[in-house]
């Protein structure tokens, strides 16, 4: 069976990233650790573009799971994007499918999912996405659980 590539055309939004000297690690590539942080704040900005003050939208966002395939190297000064797309959409959860390209490339350096669970701020107990958040989300382009693969390179 075979699945097509993921790459530029699976996502429909794209963050820019400009690596910082200290995000290299001593290999002279960027630190794995780093691309979380891009993956929090491409989808912490979305979210604020699309939906306004996040904390005020009667629930909070909590990251309850993320994770990050390496497939090949960037490096300070190389400018970058966070391309985002939808995996699920669920109740109290939204899933997003993540990818760090070249800056206009079109197979990612990494692939990467990243899970806000919904809580009421009180109880921390899970809530409902908020509507705005729904609305936005559901307007991503979708990926298919488990498919695409990631490209060869």
């Amino acid at each position: 069976m075979s699945t097509t590539p993921l790459g530029r055309k699976h996502f429909g939004v794209f963050h820019p990233v400009i690596p910082r000297w200290n995000d290299n690690d001593q290999y002279g590539h960027l630190n794995n650790a780093v691309y979380y942080e891009y993956f929090d704040s491409a989808v912490n900005s979305w979210l604020s573009s699309e939906c306004g003050d996040v904390t005020q939208l009667g629930s909070l966002g909590i990251v309850a799971e993320t994770s990050c395939r390496y497939l090949s190297s960037a490096s300070f000064p190389d400018p970058l994007e966070v391309g985002l797309a939808l995996k699920r959409l669920g109740r109290s959860s939204v899933t997003y499918q993540l990818a760090v390209f070249p800056t206009g490339g079109e197979l990612p350096h990494v692939l990467g999912h990243f899970v806000h669970v919904y809580v009421d701020p009180s109880s921390r107990r899970p809530t409902a996405v908020p509507d705005p958040v729904a609305a936005a989300v559901a307007a991503l382009p979708r990926i298919n659980v488990g498919t695409p693969e990631p490209a060869e390179r």
